[in-house]
């Protein structure tokens, strides 16, 4: 089932928190919704699983219209940050709830699609974090949803859990035909899990495409530097191993860029003039530095 997203407007009182939101989900497919904090991600989120009222636009599923419709009628289910489990309940019991049969063979099923064979008479405080959340998503999936709403799943966990979790969820939803929407503040979580991204900044959204194109263009998604107030992906940009203009240059150091493991600086000669330069050193005055040039 495919979400069309028509020109959807959120204000609280006085604030708009959502200006004319335009968004495109096709049925069994996985889109991210990308943003820092506050810029509306979540409110959009909620607009869609009905816990909030949209200001104006329209939410369709497929050709209906369920701007209006109750939550419980949308057949929606949501993964929040943390696992919202019953904690009086066994793992079998909590994923049971939700499933239209209740069948203890399909219990089972689920917790060996979920990587939890043989845990289904654990209580909820028996299982680590990582376990919890692979219940939630046992429980998630087993009711059959039309479609899965992620909110930031994957914060709670330390790295290896959140990249396990994040390509189990990715498989799972594959193969159930589930369309999927993913919350996330994170650029690697998007990249290893979207078919195509929207980036929202400030209630709006400022740039969308697929991953990679994204990743090769954006400002906003990808990674590149700023060179004279001009935007270049770093596939443009060559590191110069040499001295600017020949010369030994001293240089002030104004910030320093991390990305993917490479160290970038921004620095300041004392004419002004600011440039990007990279080393493999940790940085000071008294280190020669690099101009990080356009290619070509």
């Amino acid at each position: 089932m495919d979400v069309t997203i028509q020109h959807v407007n959120k204000r609280f009182g006085q604030k708009q928190v959502l200006q004319a939101i335009d968004l495109h989900i096709p049925s069994g497919q996985c889109v991210a919704l990308v943003g820092p904090s506050g810029s509306g991600k979540t409110t959009l989120l909620r607009l869609i699983a009905g816990l909030e009222k949209v200001s104006g636009g329209i939410i369709r599923f497929g050709e209906t219209d369920m701007t209006h419709v109750a939550p419980n009628q949308r057949g929606v289910t949501m993964l929040f940050q943390r696992p919202l489990l019953f904690p009086h309940l066994t793992v079998g019991q909590n994923i049971r709830i939700g499933m239209a049969t209740g069948r203890q063979q399909d219990v089972h099923e689920w917790l060996t699609k979920v990587g939890l064979t043989g845990r289904v008479d654990a209580y909820v405080h028996e299982l680590s974090g990582g376990e919890q959340q692979r219940a939630s998503l046992a429980r998630a999936l087993a009711s059959g949803p039309n479609f899965l709403l992620l909110d930031e799943p994957f914060s709670s966990l330390d790295l290896p859990r959140r990249r396990e979790l994040r390509t189990l969820i990715r498989r799972l939803t594959v193969a159930e035909g589930v369309t999927t929407l993913l919350v996330t503040h994170d650029r690697e979580e998007a990249m290893a899990m979207a078919d195509y991204v929207y980036v929202m900044e400030q209630g709006k959204i400022i740039d969308q495409g697929h991953p990679i194109e994204l990743a090769q263009k954006s400002p906003f998604f990808g990674d590149g530097v700023y060179l004279d107030g001009e935007w270049y992906p770093l596939s443009d940009v060559k590191l110069v191993l040499r001295p600017t203009n020949g010369l030994q240059e001293r240089v002030t150091i104004t910030k320093e860029l991390t990305q993917y493991g490479v160290r970038f600086y921004e620095v300041e000669r004392q004419t002004g003039e600011r440039l990007v330069v990279q080393t493999t050193e940790t940085f000071s005055e008294k280190v020669t530095a690099y101009l990080v040039r356009k290619e070509g």
